[in-house]
C-alpha cells in the first residue's frame, strides 16, 4: 500500500509526535480506568468508551501518513476496534436469543455474516478499490487517513446490520436484554442513564474535534470549520426550526403508512412498547433535553460534520442508519435513513450547525409527543 502525504496530512511540526504519543497513552489509561473504577468518576470515564477508540485511531492515522510505526499501529488499532465491535454484536445476539430454539443457529449465522462484513470492508485497503470509491465519493485514494476512515465506516456499517438481518429483530428490544437491564438496578437507573448521556455528549463533542486533526494537522478554529460548525444565519436558524417541526408531524403520518404497509406484507415491525421501555429514562423533561442534545449534537458532528465532507451523502447515511439497527426494525430504519438524508442535505447546503438544530429539535419533538400522548 503506497500512500502519499496530502496537504491536509502534512506534518509541519514533527516535534508534536511525543505530545501525541503522550496523549494516546492518557486516552488508553482513561479507557482502562473507566472499566476499573466505580462511582461517578468511573461512569464519566466509561462514557468515553464510544469515542476514545476512534480518537486514538484518527490520531494514529494522521501520524501514519508520514510515520511507518504509526501506520502499523493505526492498522493494528483498527483491527482491535473492529474486533471489539464484533464481540459487542455477538454478545448482544447471544443474550437476545438465549433460550430460543434457534439460538445456536442464529449465533453461528451472525458470526458468519459478521466475518463476511469484515472481509468486504478490508477490500478498501486495495488501491484499485479505493480508486473506484473516489469516483463516487470525495476521498483521496492515496490518503492513509481516508483509507482508515473508509475501512472503519464500511466495517461498522455492514456489521451493524447483521444481527437484524439474521434474527429479524433488533437485539436491544429482546425481552432477555430488557429484563437484564431492569435487574441491573442503580447502574441502569433513569438518573444514571441521563448522566451517562450528558457525559457521552461531552466526550463526543471533544472527540469530534480531535478526529479531524486538531493538535496534529489543524488549529482549534480550523477543526471546527472542518466540522462545519459555524455561526448560522438567522435564516438558517428559522429554517432549521421550521424544518424540524415539519419533520415531527410528517414522520408521524409517514411512519403510520409504513407500519400499515409492513403489517399488510406480514413483515415484523418495531416493538414500540419494548422501545419505550428501553428509552424510558428519556421520557422526562430533563431526559428529553439531554437525549435530544446528545443525539443531535453527537451524531451530527460525527456523521455529517466529520464523515460527510470526505465520504459524500449516501455512505455516512447508511452508517448513521446502521447505528440504530440494534433498537429498530426495518420499518423504523427506513425512516431513520430518510431523516439522515434530510440532515445530509441540510449539512451540504448550509452547515453542520443547522443540521444540529434540525436533529436536536426533531428528537425533542418526538420525545415530547411520546410524553404527552403515550398511546399515540
Amino acid at each position: 500500500m503506497n500512500f502519499q502525504s496530502t496537504t491536509e496530512e502534512k506534518n509541519t511540526k514533527p516535534g508534536r509526535d511525543l505530545l501525541v504519543i503522550g496523549g494516546l497513552f492518557v486516552l488508553v489509561m482513561i479507557l482502562a480506568l473507566g472499566f476499573m473504577l466505580g462511582g461517578e468518576v468511573g461512569q464519566f470515564m466509561l462514557a468515553g468508551a464510544q469515542t476514545i477508540p476512534f480518537v486514538i485511531l484518527a490520531m494514529l492515522a494522521y501520524l501514519g501518513s508520514e510515520r511507518r510505526w504509526a501506520r502499523a499501529a493505526a492498522i493494528l488499532w483498527l483491527f482491535i476496534v473492529i474486533l471489539v465491535y464484533v464481540l459487542f454484536n455477538l454478545s448482544l445476539t447471544l443474550i437476545a436469543v438465549e433460550g430460543s430454539e434457534r439460538s445456536t443457529q442464529t449465533v453461528v449465522l451472525v458470526l458468519l455474516g459478521i466475518a463476511l462484513a469484515v472481509l468486504i470492508s478490508l477490500f478498501a485497503f486495495i488501491p484499485a478499490v479505493r480508486r473506484l470509491f473516489s469516483r463516487v465519493i470525495p476521498i483521496r485514494s492515496d490518503s492513509f487517513v481516508h483509507t482508515i476512515a473508509l475501512v472503519t465506516v464500511l466495517a461498522f456499517t455492514l456489521i451493524g446490520f447483521v444481527p437484524l438481518l439474521v434474527d429479524g429483530a433488533p437485539p436491544l428490544l429482546s425481552q432477555n436484554i430488557l429484563e437484564m437491564l431492569e435487574l441491573d438496578g442503580g447502574a441502569e437507573s433513569d438518573a444514571s442513564m441521563r448522566r451517562f448521556e450528558a457525559y457521552g455528549l461531552l466526550w463526543t463533542t471533544a472527540g469530534a474535534v480531535f478526529t479531524v486533526g486538531f493538535g496534529i494537522r489543524r488549529s482549534f478554529s480550523e477543526a471546527w470549520k472542518r466540522l462545519g460548525v459555524v455561526r448560522p444565519t438567522l435564516k438558517q436558524v428559522i429554517g432549521g426550526v421550521v424544518l424540524a417541526a415539519a419533520l415531527v408531524f410528517l414522520v408521524q403520518y409517514f411512519g403510520s403508512g409504513i407500519q400499515r404497509l409492513w403489517e399488510v406484507m406480514g413483515w415484523p415491525v418495531t416493538d414500540e412498547e419494548a422501545f419505550s421501555e428501553l428509552l424510558g429514562f428519556a421520557l422526562t423533561p430533563v431526559g428529553a433535553v439531554l437525549t435530544s442534545l446528545s443525539a443531535g449534537i453527537g451524531e451530527e458532528l460525527a456523521i455529517r460534520g466529520a464523515l460527510q465532507p470526505r465520504m459524500g451523502i449516501l455512505l455516512p447515511t447508511l452508517f448513521f442508519t446502521s447505528l440504530h439497527a440494534m433498537q429498530y426494525n426495518w420499518d423504523s430504519l427506513l425512516i431513520v435513513f430518510m431523516l439522515g438524508l434530510v440532515m445530509a442535505v441540510v449539512r451540504a447546503r448550509a452547515n453542520t450547525t443547522t443540521s444540529i438544530i434540525v436533529h436536536t429539535l426533531y428528537d425533542f419533538g418526538v420525545i415530547l409527543l411520546a410524553m404527552l400522548f403515550p398511546d399515540m
